[in-house]
């Protein structure tokens, strides 16, 4: 197994407008945008993938209006595709998930069988390829 990254969660947290709660706190105080009350996830995603990576999967909520949408699923599931790069990371990448209401598709992917963070994969990866991506070839 790999060394974990070196991780300052509350500085990478801080920096793209997240702010770090106890899960029992933002049960009494309601959802608010930036709150993420997921520690251990955030946390697991910094150390085995580096700061700029766990930025990037906070930036993606935060810039693109799905600031609410701080779970653990979510996060888990735009780790995923930020690594398999379904979209090269850039402006078109936040352009993307400018169009896409996580909270939607989190909502989706919990009434659906399974893993919710794996049905949202399912979900984002073709909302973020087009829908080529199930087109027939030409013969």
């Amino acid at each position: 197994m790999l060394a974990p990254h070196p991780l300052n969660l509350h500085r990478v947290a801080r920096q793209c407008g997240v702010t770090l709660v106890d899960a029992e706190d933002n049960r009494s105080s309601g959802r608010k945008p930036g709150l993420c009350a997921c520690k251990p996830t955030a946390r697991a995603i910094g150390q085995a993938h580096g700061e700029a990576h766990l930025a990037l999967v906070f930036r993606l909520c935060t810039e693109t209006g799905n600031g609410l949408e701080l779970h653990a699923a979510t996060l888990q599931a735009l780790s995923f595709l930020i690594l398999v790069e379904v979209i090269p990371i850039g402006s078109a990448l936040f352009e993307a998930f400018d169009r896409i209401d996580l909270g939607h598709v989190r909502r989706l992917a919990r009434a659906m069988p399974g893993s919710t963070k794996h049905n949202m994969v399912a979900l984002l990866y073709p909302m973020l390829t087009g829908t080529a991506m199930f087109e027939k070839a030409a013969a």
